[in-house]
């Protein structure tokens, strides 16, 4: 300890050169106001220690280099190591008789204060009884409480379907009828049993039309599948007129993948069947019932019409019943102009020909054919094209050839019509 460094905490004052310490009588000052004199202090062993391989700084020198002990004369062979006995006895009575005032004092003494910290309870605490207290000991319990919460919620969920069974609903209703509101039962427009046993019978026909397209491309005339298609009485005299064989190689089957899907447009059910034919050309044919049978709608099938797609373009020809795919166009002549009408192109059901056919603004048919590509306000979408069957006449005599003026829009499909 640096005798010569200033203590802030020391109350005494200073020594000065005046003062007369020649004076005092010892035998005035009572040996319990001071402390133990040196001599009396235990004894501490002493121990030798060989220094003679440790070597020390040298503190007169600037440069710091270490010289040995043993060159040093003013160093002896052996050090005294004392232990401040008295220090340590009082540290452990300090610590049974803790006070924060101890720990103060100390901090009070200087660079040399060594803070003591004291621990309270039980030390051996922490070894052992601190497993008991996070669970080492509670695993048990912890099991058992699981346990029993899964069977209680067991028990719970079995008293309610017991319940449930137990007491008829109506037994519940007629409890709960004074905070029960009663709500008119909503009626549902049931479907005629006929109108759903039609459309399931035709949902099922898949194998049965395939049955009647195969005979129908192997028939060699028209009496060999006339039986087959709708309305046959009325038909059959127009497909001897139009119809021709298909040739096609004996054992053709229909694939399997061929598509079979249902509509309905309004009361009327029907259904395509979309496939490859024997010569690799697509094909779709039209399905539907007529007095409990499955029928080929052949007007469909075929997209007939009274007249050929090629007597039209010459001018000829009946147009009173014409299947075609109908898109908007521009084409104008000087006596069908754009301010007073507007354009279509009529192209026949296989797309190898077509004609130009034209309504009058504003009339009933003009905003028939428009509304079929007007954008639709759910999907905000429209299509370019559509299959219809409309109803032509000649316009006027200055009119070219393939200028046709548009009568009727008699359906936006294909389908045979009753009312022809």
């Amino acid at each position: 300890m640096n005798s010569d460094k200033e203590d802030p905490n020391n109350h005494v004052p200073a020594v000065s050169p005046d003062d007369d310490w020649d004076g005092l009588d010892v035998n005035q000052v009572f040996d319990s106001q001071l402390p133990p004199r040196r001599s009396d202090a235990p004894k501490v062993p002493r121990a030798d220690v060989n220094i003679s391989a440790y070597k020390l700084i040298d503190p007169e020198r600037s440069t710091g280099s270490a010289v040995s002990i043993s060159d040093v004369h003013h160093v002896k062979s052996s050090l005294s190591i004392k232990v401040n006995v008295e220090r340590a006895e009082r540290t452990v009575t300090e610590r049974d008789n803790f006070q924060a005032a101890h720990i103060m004092e100390d901090v009070k003494l200087g660079d040399d204060a060594v803070q003591k910290y004291q621990i309270t309870g039980n030390p051996g605490r922490f070894a052992i009884g601190e497993r008991d207290d996070w669970g080492t000991n509670q695993q048990a319990g912890s099991f058992r409480w699981m346990l029993y919460t899964a069977v209680g919620i067991t028990l719970l969920i079995a008293l309610t379907i017991f319940l449930t069974k137990f007491f008829d609903e109506d037994d519940v209703r007629k409890n709960d009828k004074p905070n029960f509101t009663k709500v008119a039962p909503i009626s549902v427009e049931e479907k005629p049993t006929e109108e759903l046993g039609e459309l399931s019978q035709l949902a099922n026909g898949n194998k049965e039309a395939q049955q009647i397209f195969q005979n129908y491309i192997h028939s060699t005339s028209v009496d060999d599948f006339s039986k087959s298609i709708y309305r046959s009485a009325q038909n059959t005299p127009l497909a001897k007129d139009v119809w021709k064989s298909a040739n096609a190689r004996s054992g053709w089957m229909l694939s399997d993948l061929s598509l079979w899907k249902t509509y309905q447009i309004g009361s009327t059910f029907y259904a395509e069947l979309k496939g490859v034919n024997h010569d690799f050309s697509k094909f779709i044919a039209y399905f539907r019932f007529e007095n409990s049978e499955l029928k080929m709608d052949w007007k469909a099938t075929t997209g007939y019409g009274t007249a050929s797609f090629s007597d039209l373009k010459m001018g000829k020809g009946n147009g009173s019943e014409i299947r075609g795919w109908i898109s908007t166009s521009n084409f104008f002549t000087t006596h069908l102009p754009e301010s007073r009408y507007h354009s279509f192109l009529i192209a026949s059901p296989n797309k190898e020909a077509s004609i130009w056919a034209y309504t009058e603004k504003g009339s009933e048919v003009d905003k028939a054919i428009l509304e079929l590509f007007a954008v639709s306000p759910i999907t905000g979408e429209s299509q370019s094209e559509a299959k219809v069957i409309l109803s032509l006449e000649r316009g006027y005599k200055e009119t070219l050839q393939d200028q046709w003026m548009i009568k009727r829009l008699i359906a936006e499909n294909w389908l045979d019509q009753t009312t022809l």
